[in-house]
């Protein structure tokens, strides 16, 4: 099995390949997965195709974790490997994959399977039906080339809060011999504490339908003990991969773990986050503790766009003006930059209404 996540490198920065990490994690678990497969070294970074193929030996499954910034490299590599491996299985999930993937994988034909949402049951359950046949008839959140025709398996996984029965690549152990492979490297680290928003934002893929609406947590003592991990291997930058980092009220322990990790450590050097909306007191206690210990170097409250017009063709909900100007003030008080987001170009918006929104945000 190869794992593909490209992962672009800033000097000699990377990031950590969590997507990889997590399927090989829980599918490790499964006897029948361990017994039938071997997991080849991730391929974690963005390179010229020719070096990226001379590292693929006779894959038997080539699974692909398609975002943006890797979507055309990932396309590239899978079509050489099914034009010189037809055999293998090629699996592609992630952001970029389409929810509704049946054009996306007629326009690619060297595509076998996309996986919808979530992927450690999905793909380990594609692994196990693998060993025995390509019929994937069943297995929930997938799509598969069934024959000449596209077949979309519809349906989720049951729904379970708790995350924990995934394991955890960090604290397991599976970056260990990455990082010990590369010493030329510095390591960043993406921190996962929850899964889900409440929101409906519609350039976001947590608003794809139904598919995030409900929260997912891994347990406080799962989440401190890998960000004691991150600062016991000198990992100098963690990312927040929680949707509303500060919304929660255990998100103030969070943060005390992480200023606690760079006391004790002297990493994480840095932490960055997606602030939560509408919750004022929380945020700006969170956001302090990790300016305080020079975790981060501001905070984010993003608008996206001002216009109610536009707010209601993305089904934003957005962050009242009046929490907003409170926020501001609280943070400039005490020293603390912040700054916001807007998109340009999103549905229904103008030349004027943008500029109107960006006043809108100076003046405050």
């Amino acid at each position: 099995v190869y794992l593909n996540e490209y992962n672009l490198v800033h000097d000699n920065a990377a990031y950590l390949p969590l997507v990889s990490g997590c399927l090989h994690a829980y599918s490790r678990e499964i006897p029948a997965v361990l017994a039938g497969y071997e997991f080849a070294p991730y391929l974690f970074k963005a390179d010229l195709p020719k070096n990226l193929l001379a590292k693929i030996d006779r894959p038997d499954v080539a699974a692909f974790s398609l975002y943006s910034w890797s979507a055309n490299l990932s396309l590239n590599i899978a079509r050489e490997i099914k034009d010189h491996h037809p055999n293998c299985l090629t699996v592609f999930g992630g952001g970029s994959v389409p929810h509704h993937p049946t054009k996306f994988m007629e326009e690619h034909p060297f595509i076998d399977v996309c996986v919808r949402g979530e992927g450690e049951l999905t793909f380990a359950e594609l692994l196990v039906r693998n060993l025995s046949s390509r019929d994937f008839s069943g297995i929930p959140q997938l799509s598969w080339r069934n024959g000449s025709t596209i077949t979309v398996n519809n349906g989720e996984h049951p729904f379970e809060r708790d995350l924990d029965s995934m394991p955890s690549p960090y604290t397991g152990g599976l970056f260990d011999q990455l990082i010990s492979d590369n010493p030329q490297l510095s390591f960043q680290a993406i921190l996962e504490t929850n899964r889900g928003c409440p929101f409906k934002c519609t350039f976001c893929y947590w608003g794809k339908g139904e598919i995030g609406r409900r929260f997912k947590f891994h347990s406080l003592d799962r989440a401190k003990q890998e960000i004691d991990w991150m600062g016991r291997n000198k990992i100098g930058y963690a990312f927040s991969a929680d949707s509303n980092f500060g919304m929660h009220r255990r998100d103030i322990e969070l943060a005390q773990a992480l200023a606690d990790a760079k006391k004790r450590y002297g990493y994480p050097k840095r932490f960055r986050a997606c602030y939560g909306k509408n919750t004022d007191t929380n945020i700006f206690k969170v956001g302090k503790l990790l300016f305080d210990h020079g975790l981060d170097k501001g905070v984010n409250l993003s608008r996206q766009s001002n216009d109610k017009i536009v707010l209601a063709n993305i089904k934003r909900g957005n962050i009242k003006m009046d929490t907003y100007r409170s926020l501001q003030t609280k943070f400039s008080q005490s020293g603390i930059p912040t700054w916001t987001e807007m998109i340009v170009g999103l549905p229904g918006e103008t030349y004027e209404s943008f500029v109107d929104g960006v006043e809108d945000v100076l003046n405050s």
